[in-house]
């Protein structure tokens, strides 16, 4: 059975602004799952996007380097398959389009350790 490392991301976001959490990998491995939770209320207006080395991996970069998922009482597992070396940074990045409230969005990155990509 694999064994994974987890990245736990919990951030919150002002209205009208910006904001992000870098956690850097523990190990090496393969970013086998990402899970993005948005509580009910964010109605569509917080835009989530995880990057390895500043560069988008979720949504895919042929999205847009500042284009994320925004969603509403739900949550989105993305299976990216991605390679990372250990002391890398992941990030999650939040875009609050929201005039009037602030959000707090949740993510847990599973890499699946290895020795080799």
């Amino acid at each position: 059975m694999a064994e994974f490392f987890e990245l736990s991301f919990l951030v919150s976001v002002d209205s009208l602004s910006t904001a992000n959490q870098v956690i850097y990998t523990p190990g090496k491995g393969t970013i086998r799952r990402v899970t993005i939770s948005w509580p009910i209320g964010c109605n569509f207006l917080v835009e989530a996007v995880l990057r390895h080395k500043r560069i988008p991996f979720v949504p895919t970069p042929s999205v847009g380097a500042n284009e994320g998922i925004a969603l509403d009482n739900y949550t989105e597992t993305i299976t990216p398959n991605l390679w990372v070396d250990i002391n890398e940074p992941i990030e999650l990045y939040l875009i609050n389009h929201d005039s009037s409230n602030s959000h707090k969005v949740s993510a847990i990155v599973h890499i699946e350790k290895g020795d080799a990509e």
